[in-house]
């Protein structure tokens, strides 16, 4: 290093060159002894990379998994009799937008159905008192408690209900139909019912509210549940009755 430092010097113009003195020390010593020069930064001094970014939503979801058929020419779960590619698919892929409150309805049957809890988001209004700003905190939500995970969407069905068209044509509200059927279980299914309202929002219409109730054993009676909690309370509460109901 001495060397290099001399010939540095000697290079440079009107440069005059001394001999090193006996017991000078090397400069890269002195350096390290009394330099006071600003540190390099810690990902140069190889002290580790720059933070990873964190995930998007998209790979948060894409890490829960889904129920999709393989083949999407298979009949569509809302129970149109239409080729999935052909019926819901378009919605779930943000192809679409639904144009009325009935394919909302049955594109949101066939995402619980798909496990998709992306489209579930999408399409629900911000007036739905489960609606979230943070969306990776609401579809990790929705993973947890709300998919449905319990029940045989093969063996369920979705019972549309006619549209009641709101005052200002901007609202319509439905009474329909859900049959559920537990996986695993020779119980029949259990029938629940929803009043459901839908907003228009340009030009789509969104699921604005839904409040359900249910004449299986033990939910008989029970006060309408209208948000996502009460929904996972009353999966737990069907499971129950079922068992009770089997003599197990």
């Amino acid at each position: 290093m001495l060397l290099v430092v001399t010939l540095a010097v000697a290079l440079a113009p009107g440069s005059v060159v001394l001999p090193p003195s006996r017991g000078a020390l090397p400069l890269s010593r002195g350096a390290a002894r009394g330099c006071r020069c600003a540190k390099p930064p810690a990902e140069m001094a190889g002290f580790g990379a720059p933070k990873k970014a964190p995930p998007t939503l998209e790979e948060v979801v894409r890490g829960f998994g889904n129920r999709l058929p393989k083949d999407f020419d298979k009949p569509c779960a809302c129970g149109s009799g239409v080729a999935y590619a052909n019926c819901c698919r378009p919605y779930h892929a943000g192809e679409a937008r639904a144009e009325t409150a009935t394919r909302c309805l049955q594109a949101r049957w066939s995402a619980f159905a798909y496990r998709l809890p992306l489209y579930i988001m999408e399409s629900t209004d911000q007036s739905n008192p489960d609606h979230m700003k943070d969306r990776i905190k609401w579809a990790k939500k929705l993973h947890k408690t709300s998919m449905f995970d319990n029940f045989d969407f093969a063996l369920s069905s979705l019972g549309v209900g006619e549209e009641e068209p709101g005052e200002d044509g901007g609202e319509v509200w439905m009474d329909n139909e859900f049959h559920l059927a537990t996986k695993n279980s020779a119980a029949p299914a259990v029938v629940t019912y929803e009043r459901t309202r839908f907003v228009r929002r340009g030009d789509e219409w969104r699921f604005a509210s839904g409040a359900v109730s249910s004449e299986a054993p033990g939910l008989r009676g029970r006060e309408a549940m209208s948000t996502e909690g009460a929904l996972a309370s009353l999966k737990k509460d069907v499971e129950y009755a079922k068992r009770l109901v089997q003599g197990k």
